[in-house]
């Protein structure tokens, strides 16, 4: 989980930064718990409306819209369209330019004509028409969960969009985790330790979302250790000249972080009779960064593997794809529309840098809030 970073709210004083947790019970959690209940099958536009409205209870306007994206982390939002909402359009504003539309009967009118030629009813048609907008998805489920949970999981979205900005981060734990330790050297530069501390440096970047990813996944496996400590060096805002030290452990702040436990799928495997065919060590889809860091070598060692198996790869960057699975996913991703439908479909493939594979064929994407409903557009 990470919160948006324009929401990001700081305690700033002789050289310390502190992200503002919440540390007692707020009225303003059970309100906005009720809020996404009460709009359940309600548009997004909506609940939104009301959301706002909670920022003239007294609390600050980036509290209430940090817990809202939160909250949004356990919602869906679909859309209802019975048909593409672009044809919708098109139909609508072609039968409407034979005729003159001035009053609600008129258009009424011109909406029954169009929902009988599609088959569809007048509401199925209304809703299809701006279906592709943000504020015309519906809220189709919501994970409720107590107030508590609620604070301890934005404390952790808050302090984890925070980290995106450091420029030198230290960190020890008690025992020995080798994903942890390559997770935590892959953020930058390593420097020597300075007794149980593991040091890195990292670079200024705009990539703050890929860089809070990283910091995400550290977190969640680090508040499963015990004795832990993390002291960075924090440029923020980036407009700031100078750092500010941060610091978190398990004794202290680091109790009052909680993640949302990914949920759990189950996979049973039928095994067939089919003809045995040369594996692919790395699979169908290579990206470089990732396998690299989760071996613990470097990008060359990777690629000379690969050419000794003599297997067949396009190259798109640092991005390899066998020439057959190139097609699938092009094929794919001419219907997926937003980030988190992008994220579903590459999580089948067993892909988890999926931004950086996106962004190898050719999409960018347009950020939004919550990340998962972030538009994607080719090149």
């Amino acid at each position: 989980m990470i919160l948006p970073f324009e929401h990001i709210r700081v305690f700033r004083r002789s050289g310390v930064i502190k992200p503002i947790l919440i540390r007692e019970p707020m009225g303003v959690l059970d309100t906005l718990i009720e809020v996404y209940k009460d709009h359940n099958d309600k548009k997004r536009g909506v609940l939104d409306s009301v959301v706002s409205d909670c920022e003239y209870l007294g609390y600050d306007f980036k509290l209430v819209r940090g817990l809202a994206a939160t909250l949004d982390t356990r919602s869906v939002f679909r859309s209802k369209s019975a048909i593409p909402p672009l044809e919708a359009r098109r139909q609508v504003f072609s039968m409407a330019n034979q005729t003159v539309v001035i009053s609600n009967e008129e258009r009424l009118s011109v909406l029954e004509e169009v929902a009988e030629k599609n088959s569809i009813t007048v509401d199925e048609l209304d809703d299809s028409l701006y279906s592709d907008l943000e504020d015309e998805q519906y809220l189709m489920d919501f994970k409720e969960l107590s107030s508590e949970d609620l604070s301890l999981y934005y404390n952790y979205a808050h302090t984890v969009a925070l980290l995106a900005y450091s420029l030198r981060v230290e960190l020890s734990y008690k025992g020995d985790d080798s994903y942890l330790d390559r997770a935590f050297y892959g953020l930058g530069t390593e420097e020597p330790k300075r007794g149980s501390m593991k040091v890195v440096n990292l670079k200024p970047t705009n990539r703050l979302s890929r860089r809070a990813s990283k910091f995400d996944d550290i977190m969640s496996r680090l508040l499963e250790k015990d004795g832990w400590l993390l002291r960075a060096e924090v440029k923020y805002p980036a407009r700031y000249k100078s750092t500010c030290v941060f610091e978190i452990d398990s004794r202290g702040d680091g109790r009052l972080l909680k993640t949302d436990p990914v949920e759990e799928e189950f996979i049973i495997e039928i095994p067939l009779v089919v003809k045995k065919k040369k594996q692919r060590k790395y699979g169908d889809i290579v990206v470089l960064d990732e396998v690299a860091e989760r071996a613990g070598v470097t990008n060359g060692k990777i690629l000379r593997e690969i050419k000794a198996e003599g297997m067949d790869y396009k190259k798109l960057g640092g991005v390899l794809v066998v020439p057959e699975k190139y097609d699938e996913i092009s094929g794919a991703l001419k219907s997926v529309e937003t980030l988190g439908e992008a994220q579903s479909y590459f999580k089948s493939l067993g892909v988890r840098d999926f931004i950086q594979v996106l962004e190898s064929f050719g999409y960018q994407i347009e950020w939004a809030k919550p990340r998962k409903s972030s538009k994607l557009y080719r090149f």
